[in-house]
């Protein structure tokens, strides 16, 4: 929520002091960083002291990142400093959410767990673009994060209240050396960056190729609908018995090829079909993935589930920079070429890692 909001208000935000373009994009940047470096380290934490204090911490770093915010931020400098501690909660939330559902979901419902859970995101941004119209403009944009701050504080109030690690568990050793889960880890790397490049520029290719805004912006929140679905949809069919979760990502990753592919034509019709196909098909990973990590480091999820999201964020900072390079030249088509060549190469890490595990086994 803190970098969705800043990055919905940052109209109602220049109404107080400058915050440009370009700061608007190096505080969501540094955001994510914040998120990508600290997501392993916060998973080793969280497989210490356990999912009830994790809950406790993703809640004070959230909770105070907001709070400061609508308090004190007076600068863009002042404003980004305090969404850093924000960036600290959200390298908490995965591993802890994570390691939550793994103690309170029986295993056969764990997929449909984990897939609502990564939908999270795109609750997110849905909640962060209705505090514009609903908070914001009739009481100021400051408001809009104390309320994100009393979100935060309820979602810690209601959480299980999961038991702490034994000393066993707790000292449980973690894999040594290169794993699955560091696989999954590149995997997550590649399919981020090809689907946030790809929704980061999806509005402005749409009005340069002739659609108008209102309907570019409908087609965003259609794309965002549609990867919410399908990642539920992935966790129900990964519970199925027997069903392994790779399997339906791998295609998936590499049916959404076909969409951004179809992006290159130009034609707004084409455009709303590859979007909507590259959303349902190529933002579907992340639910799958985190259950595929969990189910194979058992003994330290959030560790597992930290590497998985250290791979997302740096995805999430590194694809909107390269496509944005592509689309500063006009290089649109070089933009998709390159999303689709990502999201193959994604899922061939998926299928190479696969077959790696059935050779460890024989």
């Amino acid at each position: 929520m803190p970098g969705f909001l800043t990055a919905s208000l940052a109209p109602r935000i220049r109404g107080d002091f400058a915050f440009g373009d370009s700061a608007l994009g190096i505080s969501i940047a540094l955001f994510y960083v914040v998120s990508a470096v600290g997501s392993t380290p916060a998973g080793r934490l969280v497989d210490r002291v356990g999912a009830r204090r994790g809950t406790a911490l993703v809640a004070a770093f959230t909770g105070i990142c907001c709070m400061a915010i609508a308090l004190l931020a007076r600068s863009a400098t002042s404003l980004t400093a305090l969404l850093l501690l924000g960036g600290v909660g959200n390298a908490l939330g995965s591993p802890t959410v994570s390691t939550l559902l793994k103690q309170e979901v029986a295993v056969h419902r764990q997929g449909l767990a984990f897939g609502a859970q990564q939908s999270g995101a795109s609750l997110g941004a849905l909640l962060a673009g209705l505090a514009l119209p609903s908070v914001a403009i009739p009481f100021g944009w400051r408001w809009a994060f104390v309320v994100a701050a009393v979100l935060t504080l309820a979602a810690a109030a209601f959480a299980p209240r999961a038991p702490a690690p034994s000393a066993a568990t707790a000292a449980a050793r973690r894999p040594r050396g290169l794993t699955s889960v560091h696989a999954l880890g590149l995997a997550a790397v590649l399919a981020s960056a090809a689907g946030v490049g790809f929704v980061s520029f999806l509005v402005t290719y749409a009005v340069d190729s002739g659609m108008s805004e209102g309907a570019a912006g409908l087609l965003l929140g259609g794309v965002s609908l549609m990867a919410t679905l399908s990642r539920i949809g992935v966790g129900l069919f990964a519970d199925r018995a027997g069903q392994e979760p790779l399997r339906p990502v791998a295609a998936m990753l590499a049916a959404s090829v076909v969409g951004y592919l179809l992006l290159i034509a130009g034609e707004p019709a084409v455009i709303a079909l590859a979007a909507v196909l590259a959303g349902a098909l190529g933002w579907a990973w992340p639910g799958g993935l985190n259950l595929a990590v969990v189910q194979r480091s058992p003994d330290a999820p959030a560790w597992a589930v930290g590497v998985l999201m250290t791979g997302l964020f740096t995805g999430a900072v590194g694809g909107p920079l390269i496509v944005g390079l592509l689309a500063e030249h006009e290089l649109f088509t070089a933009a998709w070429i390159t999303c689709a060549a990502l999201a193959l190469l994604a899922a061939a890490t998926l299928v190479a890692t696969r077959r790696w595990e059935r050779r460890r086994r024989l």
